[in-house]
């Protein structure tokens, strides 16, 4: 398995780079600028042992404190970023920006994402306040209660527009995009699962003899 690790990071930084460049009808040709992916990891290890299901890991059993996200790889378009800055946007956004991000943990099942991860949903988040009039705006996948990571903000306010969080095997996918991305058709989350769930193998963890 440890031999093939770089050949399946190699695949997943391709896979991320995918998804800032392809162009989707449905989100009107826009284009992410960032695509990130959060892994959920034990918090230590050996996780508790209420927390094993047989070989794999069964995060319904148990406290979700156990578990955490975790930047696992990331690919964004600084060419984009560039053209930002001096273009259409006059945006920040760059590198100091963006790897910044890989600094974060966030608490499974806590917060925003956390709470996307343990029910695996989506949310699709507006720098400016969605109008529920827009036919864009769909309640379940923007209305959140919980707050936005700290994290965010410096995006907001450094040109990022839209930032999206989409729950896959294992993990979070989070894009950003500096247009107003509208939400997107279901297949595009069935997407995006299925080009993860071969590059996202479950975490083998051995239990201490």
């Amino acid at each position: 398995m440890e031999s093939g690790l770089p050949m399946l990071n190699c695949l997943l930084q391709h896979t991320l780079r995918s998804l800032c460049s392809c162009s989707d009808s449905s989100s009107n040709s826009s284009k992410w600028v960032y695509a990130v992916f959060w892994r959920i990891l034990p918090r230590n290890y050996p996780p508790p042992k209420w927390d094993y299901g047989g070989s794999a890991l069964d995060r319904s059993k148990g406290n979700k404190r156990n578990w955490i996200l975790v930047w696992e790889d990331g690919f964004c378009d600084f060419y984009e970023c560039e053209q930002a800055r001096s273009g259409y946007i006059k945006g920040t956004f760059g590198a100091d920006i963006f790897f910044k991000m890989s600094h974060e943990v966030y608490n499974y099942g806590e917060g925003l994402l956390g709470k996307v991860a343990a029910d695996n949903s989506h949310r699709w988040i507006f720098r400016d306040t969605a109008n529920e009039g827009d036919p864009n705006f769909i309640s379940s996948w923007n209305a959140s209660t919980e707050p936005q990571p700290r994290a965010w903000e410096i995006q907001f306010q450094s040109g990022i527009q839209t930032i999206a969080i989409i729950s896959v095997r294992e993990g979070i996918i989070q894009l950003g995009s500096f247009d107003k991305v509208c939400v997107c058709l279901p297949s595009f989350f069935l997407q995006i699962s299925a080009r993860l769930a071969i590059l996202t193998p479950s975490l083998a963890i051995c239990t201490p003899s």
